[in-house]
Formats: C-alpha cells, structure tokens, sequence
C-alpha cells in the first residue's frame, strides 16, 4: 500500500514533465523558420524637396551616356538607348532579406554579337540586373579606390561610413540561351560583386525574378542596373513589382 501510494504521488510529476515536452516539440520545429517580413518597395523617384529622400535615385557611370528614367502609374520605366545607368534605393536602416520578388516587363533584350556570349567583357550586358548590396566590414582603401571599377566604387558610397560592404549581389534576366555560368564572381569587382542567373528569356515580353537565398543577408541598400552600352542595344525595362521576403 505504501508503495502504490509512493507512485500515485509522482504521477501528476510525469503528466506536466509529458505535457511540457509535447508542447515543445512545435516550437522547436519552427525554430528555424524566417519570420522578417515581407516589404514592399515603392517604385517612385526620389524627390529632392522630401526632406526623408525615399525613392529612387540615378545613379550616372563616367563616360557612359545615362538611361532614361520615368516613373507613373505603371511602374518604373528604364530606357536604354546604347546607355547603361544605375537606380539605387537605400534603407534607413539594415533590413534583414531571405528572398525576392521583381516584376515586370520588357521591350527587348540586349542583342549579343555573334561569337561572343553574354557576360563576356564585350557582351556584358543585361535587360536587368537587380542587386542587393550586403553590409560588411571590407572598406575601400585608397589604393584599392583608385583601382576599383566605377560600379564597386558607387557601391562602396551607398554603404554608411561606419559599414563596409561585403558583397553586392546581382540578379540578373539573362537572354536564351543564357551564359555558362549561372553563378559567378564578376572579374571586375574584386570579389565584391556576385552575379546569379536568376530568370532567362528569349524576347519581349513580362518577367520575373523569383529567388531564395540560401542564407539571410543584411542588406543596406537596393539597386538595379539595365545597360546596352557594350553591345549597343536598344530596350525599355518597365518594373512593376518589388517585395522582399514574399510570402510563398
């Protein structure tokens, strides 16, 4: 009798101790799930006579005629006419992005000259590239300023001076067929410009890039650059949609 008495005094111990461990076992499956967000970015110009500067800016590469650059209802229109430029958008703070979503619509790709492939140092033009510039601690030295490409080098002065920048990482609308690679460490950026094929098509028409990044990234700043300059192209990119960490 005492012994049975002995068990019936442990037995609510056993019952809470299995109510516990069943209630954790959802918590810790869902432990690792992203939880940021989902943003979407507004598709207007930057207007100088706002004191916050939300919006877009042009951003004009030396010795290389500007895009084009419109903005209405319809979305944000890019105009290239043997030009290259690039828009960048940047947060007020570091923002956490998993994923990405751009849509839009196309006019016509840059036309690749026969032997060449695209990405190729007189071929390296896109309809767009859209780019996600990662916060970091590498900074622009002197010499390295002086050495730097025009791009890394505007990169570099989106991030604010107590950052660095580790990479931009670019996500590119390539044509059909697309290049080799679908994954590269662009040769002009010193390590610190990524490119991912992230969508192909073959002429005009809508588009989208849809992506999920293997890992979170801190993300200071946005860009999106189209250009025709290598290859002489004529096009117009309209965007329609930008989200950061889409719900699936």
């Amino acid at each position: 009798m005492e012994e049975r008495n002995h068990t019936f005094r442990f037995t609510p111990l056993f019952v809470l101790t299995a109510i516990i461990l069943v209630a954790a076992v959802p918590l810790r499956s869902h432990a690792g799930e992203r939880k940021e967000k989902t943003i979407r970015i507004p598709l207007k110009l930057c207007d100088k006579s706002d004191g916050r500067r939300q919006g877009w800016k042009l951003v004009r590469f030396e010795n290389i005629p500007p895009n084009k650059i419109a903005c209405d209802k319809d979305g944000l229109h890019i105009q290239v006419q043997s030009s290259a430029g690039m828009l960048t958008y940047c947060f007020a703070q570091e923002t956490q992005v998993h994923s990405i979503l751009v849509r839009g619509s196309v006019t016509g790709l840059p036309v690749i000259p026969e032997g060449q492939m695209q990405g190729d140092k007189k071929a390296d033009d896109f309809a767009i590239r859209f780019g996600l510039v990662v916060s970091g601690t590498r900074k622009l030295g002197r010499m390295e300023r002086f050495f730097a490409s025009e791009l890394v080098k505007r990169l570099s002065e989106l991030v604010p001076k107590s950052q660095g920048i580790d990479h931009a990482l670019f996500l590119n609308l390539a044509n059909d067929p697309p290049p080799k690679w679908r994954r590269r460490i662009h040769p002009l950026g010193k390590g610190r410009i990524r490119e991912r094929v992230a969508s192909v098509k073959k002429g005009p028409g809508d588009f989208e890039l849809k992506v999920e990044l293997e890992e979170t990234c801190p993300v200071f700043a946005l860009c999106i650059v189209c250009d025709g300059d290598h290859t002489k192209s004529k096009y117009r990119v309209t965007v329609t949609e930008i989200q950061l960490n889409p719900k699936t």
